[in-house]
């Protein structure tokens, strides 16, 4: 094995020795002008932690290999097979799908002029020949750092992929797109991009008018003291490979705001203290414009990793919190309520990588979910061990650029 991985590692050398002699002699690129690169990354799995750089290399900005930029016009594009290697845990899988309902309408400047008259709380933004416009908009909705956050993520897929076509694009950053006087149900011609939708609870504009991006918590989210997500997540993970799961708090673990949809959860918590640890936690407006006070229930996202169990809890809509307690590698039980759901939770798998708990208010099957864990465990540990992995593969800033660039 050891020498695989360096046989490996010697070819991986040779061509980037090879792409830096290109980049440095203008005339040898000739040859170049339209290249694919092609890996089979799953062959080489045991040798991810030689292989993976390399791409991340290849995937990253860096001017100077704009000359022999790979094509990122196919799947066979490397920032693709990294993140999509199957079809059964395909991350683009359910981008068609999202823009079927305008795939057979002709948009017209019109249209444009319309939605952009309609939705006043839309942020917009142009990319005109490979540059990045913000079209200023009083009325735009702009909590918190989101909007920053959303056009800096844009930005960086930009340097990463360059050649973007142009387009206009509006995008929402409330939790839920709410449009005023009774254009909720308007069928529009151009989509507004929004960080979730649901089609089983009627909020909002019509779930077919929306198209799932990012999340802005992908970039950053300093006001709960989240901060960006690329330290975030590695602090997660540390904190995780820190604690043996064996060696883990016997308890099903959750913090958050209290809002009418999670009272059933904290009441239930209450009769079970030996197994649950379930607390509302409250935020206050700091003197400092990124920074909230919390309540003395708070706990860090790395403490979470001492819990063998979490739950993740949808509020009034959607929590963006789900990668963050995956990141732990505790298995974690999610009530999908009212069926929220980001551009990347089709990736989720009951007993797989997630446990679903769709019974809110019964409090036997509640338990029932929870026993199933603690009698599990080797179960419960390859459960968690997935759901991390999930984040790891499919949440990292490459993978998050690669989707906004097929997006």
């Amino acid at each position: 094995m050891q020498q695989r991985c360096w046989t490996l590692f010697s070819s991986i050398c040779f061509i980037s020795i090879i792409i830096i002699i290109l980049t440095k002699n203008p005339s040898s690129q000739t040859w170049l002008q339209n290249p694919s690169f092609t890996f089979n990354i799953t062959q080489m799995n045991e040798c991810h932690h030689v292989v993976r750089p390399f791409f991340r290399f290849l995937c990253e900005k860096n001017h100077s290999l704009r000359s022999v930029q790979l094509s990122t016009d196919s799947n066979d594009h490397v920032c693709y097979q990294l993140y999509s290697k199957n079809k059964h845990a395909d991350l683009f899988a359910r981008v068609q799908l999202h823009f079927q309902p305008f795939s057979n309408r002709k948009m017209l400047f019109t249209d444009i002029e319309n939605l952009s008259n309609s939705c006043l709380s839309c942020h917009h933004i142009q990319i005109i020949q490979n540059k990045l416009y913000i079209i200023p908009r009083p009325n735009a909705f702009n909590y918190q750092t989101r909007s920053r956050s959303v056009k800096l993520l844009i930005k960086q897929m930009m340097d990463t992929f360059p050649n973007i076509p142009d387009l206009d694009l509006f995008f929402h950053v409330d939790d839920a797109v709410e449009l005023p006087n009774g254009l909720n149900d308007v069928r529009f011609n151009v989509p507004i991009f929004a960080f979730t939708k649901t089609n089983k609870t009627k909020r909002g504009v019509r779930p077919d008018a929306i198209i799932p991006m990012p999340c802005f918590t992908l970039w950053s989210w300093p006001e709960v003291r989240a901060g960006r997500w690329t330290k975030a997540s590695q602090s997660i993970l540390n904190a995780s490979h820190s604690i043996e799961y064996e060696k883990r708090v016997l308890k099903l673990f959750w913090r958050g705001v209290r809002t009418w949809k999670r009272t059933w959860f904290l009441r239930t918590a209450k009769l079970y203290p030996d197994t649950m640890d379930l607390a509302p936690v409250s935020w206050q407006k700091g003197t400092d414009s990124l920074a909230y006070k919390a309540s003395f229930s708070y706990r860090t996202l790395e403490d979470h990793c001492n819990y063998k169990y979490l739950v993740h809890l949808e509020g009034n809509t959607y929590s963006s919190r789900l990668k963050y307690l995956l990141l732990c590698g505790s298995p974690v039980i999610f009530n999908p309520l009212q069926a929220w759901e980001e551009y990347w939770y089709h990736l989720l798998k009951d007993r797989e990588n997630i446990m679903l708990f769709e019974e809110a208010g019964n409090e036997a099957a509640f338990n029932r979910t929870l026993d199933f864990l603690m009698h599990n465990e080797k179960r419960a540990k390859e459960i968690g061990r997935r759901g991390q992995q999930l984040v790891l593969d499919y949440l990292n800033e490459h993978a998050v650029s690669s989707y906004w660039s097929k997006l």
